[in-house]
């Protein structure tokens, strides 16, 4: 997976989030700790969305694509994400991404499929 062949994006900022309820989409803009390499990571099919602490600084320890319905770390992610929206209990399960941090935001993002792209600078 994608995710993987950057280790998890450990120890890389997370700049910014931008989310679109009207194409489905959520995006993360990624640094890495050599301030010269930039990713992005676009999540698509995406409906529900939840960052928590998000910081001047934001270093991701681990992202996480959660594909197991039935292991605790899923349920607790799809329990965090049923509290914080009225909509999209009892639908068909997604996938959830669940970035844990260093230091700052922790997110999780329900969504269908993912694309990680590198940006020149």
């Amino acid at each position: 997976m994608m995710i993987k062949k950057h280790e998890s994006f450990h120890d890389w900022y997370l700049l910014g989030v931008a989310a679109d309820l009207d194409i489905g989409e959520v995006e993360l803009r990624l640094m890495f700790d050599n301030k010269k390499d930039y990713a992005r990571v676009i999540f698509k099919g995406a409906s529900r969305c939840l960052v928590n602490d998000f910081l001047i600084q934001n270093i991701i320890y681990s992202m996480e694509v959660l594909t197991d319905f039935e292991a605790d770390e899923y349920k607790q992610a799809l329990g965090a994400l049923d509290n914080s929206y009225s909509w999209g209990r009892n639908k068909p399960r997604k996938n959830i991404a669940a970035i844990t941090a260093t230091l700052g935001a922790e997110l999780f993002i329900e969504f269908d499929s993912l694309a990680v792209e590198s940006i020149p600078r």
